[in-house]
Formats: C-alpha cells, structure tokens, sequence
C-alpha cells in the first residue's frame, strides 16, 4: 500500500519505496529509544520511527519497551512504579554491548513521548505496551495535545488496548493480535478459493467488488498489520497474502518485524513488501539505493 494508499501514513510513493522502519531507532549500534539512537535513525533518512510506550507512576508517558528497567538501566522496578524524576535519574545506556559498555555514564536518558514526537518531524509507529485501562484515553489526550495525528499510527499486543484507544481517537491504528489471527485465517481461505485472481489472472475484473464487509463481514478497523513472518509453526506472510491484501476494496499495508538479515530483507521486498521494521536501518537503506542503480 506504499504505492498508493490515501492514507498519508502509510503512502511512501514520493520516495518511491516501502516503508523503512528503525525498530527503537538505530538500536544495533546505540541503546534503544534514546536520543543518540533516534538521531542517528533520522540523519540515515529513514521514514518511521519505532517505539513503545509505557506510563509512570505520576502519569507521564516514556519510551521504553521493557515492563521493567532492569534490562537496560542499573535499575530494578516496573516502570510504571517510578515516577517521571526517577526514571531521569536512570542511565539508560548501562547495559549496552557488554562487556566494554561503551554508553555507560554517557548521560543517556529515558525520553518522554512528546518531547521525541516534537524533536523529529517524521512517522512514528507507537504500540501500547502497558496494560492499564485508563493508558489508551490519556494516550489518545497527549497526541491531540501534541497535534502529531498525521504522523502517528497507534498498535498494542493487548487487544484491549487497542480497542479503547479507538473509542478515544480517530489517529489509524494498526491490527490487535486477534485481528492479525482472523485477518490471516480469513485470507488464507479466500486465496485457495481465489487462486486466479492471486496470481493475475482476471485480477483487474474482479478486484473492484471486494469490500472488508463482503470478505470479512465488517469494515477493518485498522490499516495495517504489523506482524512477524511467522510465529512458531504458524507462517503469516507470504507472496500471496501481500497480494490479496493490496488488492483494491481490501487496501491493508502489511508490513514485518524484525529484520535484520540482509537476505531476508531482499526476499521480502521482491514480495512487494509495505514496511520493514529493523534495527539495522542503514544497510536496508544501502539495499535499496543498491537496488535502484
């Protein structure tokens, strides 16, 4: 759907190329989602930025994907149980690429989700990582006071999350895990009765009398799935699940996470590929410019 969706979000036909997305930003060579990660993400050029949110204990929403801090920053605790301060006083570059710790004592700090909205003007893919029933609706407040609805899309691995942030805002979200299930299951039985269409054949008569409601019995509430290739013996993406999903009346993006391997970027952009979530942004971008010469 790069090619020609009219949702502003998800069209990347100026650049003429799928969506590359910088997974935390550039976090195979500095910490994820702090500054020195995002700005190196935006100085390669890069169309999205990725990352997760969390609320602390006074309200106020980060950027972090863990639950806890342990991972990343010397400390130990949900990040919800810290206030904001707090978590400022944590270095969150203390674990990086041990054993030298090159971002230790480097002043690395945890972000605020509106301070890093208003620094980059570029797409961001937020998902909703804490559980809390009141996090979509204050969420839904903070975009609209930032004014970033244009440049924003909204997903959760909690589909209940995503459900309540729909009721709070019109900003696109992207499919909950049960929508990914159902959208898979029912694709997968259309294409084996659909074969011809798939693969081309009286693609251009019959693409115009598909509708989400005729297909899936409702109009989508999302624009895109962002989904691994597969999960465990499950395999979601395939050639021909982009194909049905880009045919007109259907028009979702689908785009995949995370890759990292060189070979597997190129197999996935051969298959029309919308987006690619990695955390190598510069050598998927040295594969595309290699690809346009």
């Amino acid at each position: 759907m790069w090619k020609r969706s009219p949702l502003q979000f998800l069209n990347n036909s100026e650049k003429n190329r799928p969506l590359v997305i910088a997974h935390r930003g550039d976090s195979s060579n500095v910490p994820e989602n702090t500054i020195p990660a995002f700005d190196d993400a935006f100085s390669l050029g890069v169309d999205c930025l990725e990352t997760d949110v969390h609320i602390t204990k006074d309200d106020q929403f980060v950027l972090f994907h863990d639950d806890t801090v342990d991972r990343t920053t010397e400390g130990k605790g949900l990040v919800s149980s810290f206030t904001l301060s707090e978590l400022k006083k944590l270095d969150a570059g203390y674990r990086f690429q041990p054993p030298n710790f090159p971002f230790r004592a480097k002043g690395l700090q945890i972000q605020t989700l509106d301070k890093i909205l208003q620094k980059y003007p570029i797409r961001f893919n937020l998902d909703i990582k804490d559980k809390a029933p009141k996090v979509p609706k204050l969420l839904a407040e903070k975009l609209n006071e930032v004014k970033v609805g244009d440049r924003v899309m909204v997903g959760s691995f909690h589909q209940r999350q995503i459900k309540r942030f729909r009721k709070f805002s019109e900003i696109p979200t992207s499919a909950g895990p049960k929508e990914v299930f159902k959208f898979w299951r029912i694709a997968k039985k259309w294409i084996r009765k659909h074969q011809s269409i798939i693969i081309g054949e009286n693609h251009h008569n019959n693409r115009e009398k598909l509708s989400h409601k005729k297909v899936f019995g409702s109009k989508l509430p999302f624009y895109a799935l962002l989904i691994p290739e597969g999960y465990y013996f499950l395999r979601f993406i395939t050639p021909e699940l982009i194909k049905f999903a880009h045919i007109e009346g259907i028009d979702i993006s689908i785009q995949v996470w995370t890759v990292n391997n060189e070979k597997d970027i190129r197999r996935f952009l051969e298959w029309d590929i919308d987006g690619i979530f990695t955390d190598k942004p510069k050598m998927m971008l040295e594969i595309l410019n290699a690809l346009k010469n």
